[in-house]
């Protein structure tokens, strides 16, 4: 193993550790336990049940984005590759998009570079929808998230970082134009040394594969899946306020506001979002008015129901994608 392999997993292992030391240090663990008891959990087995099917569909969409580029792959497939990309994610940030495509090249023969273009895509417009909910959560819960601010934390607290912000906001909008320029470059040239051409092709798969949402052959099952996907999202994290007393009284502005920290958490360096994951979720219910440690029971057991479900049914497709019949790819005029 490469000693930047090590160095990266140790730094995200102790980052992990670090947020989630500083989110429970307070907590009594035998008062979450005796939490445990008063749980619905007909209703958390349903978020797990939900977020099944939000995967399901999710594989869906990658068939749709891998067939134009003359990969036709059944749903069974894709979902084995993609739960074992998620349950790679447990070990090691963004790990989960390399484990599914190289499931895929396995498996089906879609080369690493193909498959990557695509989760890309998939990535940047998840990005994008996050985006979106936030700035519409923003909108909808306007008073409710000015109102604990302006009552619990100090403005001049927000202001004083907000140079860093501006700084980090542009320095990535900069290097997304020079890379975009500095890929266009290598793609419309060709080279002498037989490596820089190597690199060139695997790059111009990789953009085959970002191109992909482009010739779909069923945009209206792309759109509708996506929206299928994040309606799903939503309710795996809103259903499971019915599991508690104390969160029962939430409405569609807090689980809003759950999907919109959810998303930001699990976009963090760390394994599967551990730590900040508890923090922003629970921090998010102390706006609605629920008690700290509740918050952090709350978040506790939806990311825990999530982790539950990732071992169990990605290891159960990493196993089974170990012994699938290796598939000879099809060939088909696009």
């Amino acid at each position: 193993m490469k000693i930047s392999t090590v160095l990266k997993f140790s730094v995200s292992i102790v980052l992990a550790g670090l947020i989630f030391y500083f989110v429970f240090r307070n907590v009594s663990f035998s008062d979450f336990t005796e939490r445990l008891s008063s749980v619905s959990y007909g209703w958390v087995f349903l978020s797990m049940a939900l977020s099944i099917v939000s995967h399901l569909l999710r594989s869906y969409r990658w068939n749709l984005m891998l067939e134009p580029l003359g990969y036709k792959l059944t749903l069974w497939r894709t979902f084995l590759a993609l739960m074992s990309g998620y349950l790679a994610n447990l070990a090691f940030p963004r790990l989960g998009e390399v484990t599914r495509c190289g499931v895929l090249k396995r498996n089906d023969g879609v080369p690493i570079t193909v498959g990557f273009g695509s989760v890309i895509t998939e990535r940047v417009l998840d990005f994008l929808i996050l985006l979106s909910l936030i700035a519409l959560d923003l909108i909808l819960e306007m008073d409710q998230i000015l109102d604990y601010f302006m009552t619990s934390v100090r403005y001049d607290q927000w202001r004083a970082n907000g140079w860093l912000i501006a700084v980090v906001i542009a320095i990535l909008l900069v290097g997304g134009v020079v890379g975009v320029l500095g890929l266009r470059y290598i793609l419309k040239n060709e080279y002498s040394n037989e490596t820089l051409n190597k690199i060139r092709a695997k790059l111009a798969d990789m953009v085959n594969g970002l191109m992909s949402i482009r010739k779909v052959k069923s945009p209206v099952g792309y759109i509708l899946s996506t929206i299928g996907i994040w309606v799903l999202y939503f309710l795996m994290s809103y259903v499971i306020f019915f599991s508690m007393d104390a969160t029962s009284f939430l409405g569609f502005g807090a689980g809003l506001s759950i999907l919109a920290a959810a998303g930001v958490a699990m976009a963090a360096p760390v394994q599967g979002g551990i730590g900040a994951y508890h923090a922003l979720v629970s921090g998010v219910l102390t706006i609605y008015g629920v008690e700290a440690t509740t918050g952090l029971f709350f978040a506790t057991m939806l990311h825990t129901s999530q982790v539950i479900m990732y071992i169990v049914v990605g290891g159960a497709c990493l196993v089974i994608s170990l012994f699938v019949k290796k598939r000879i790819r099809t060939e088909f005029s696009i």
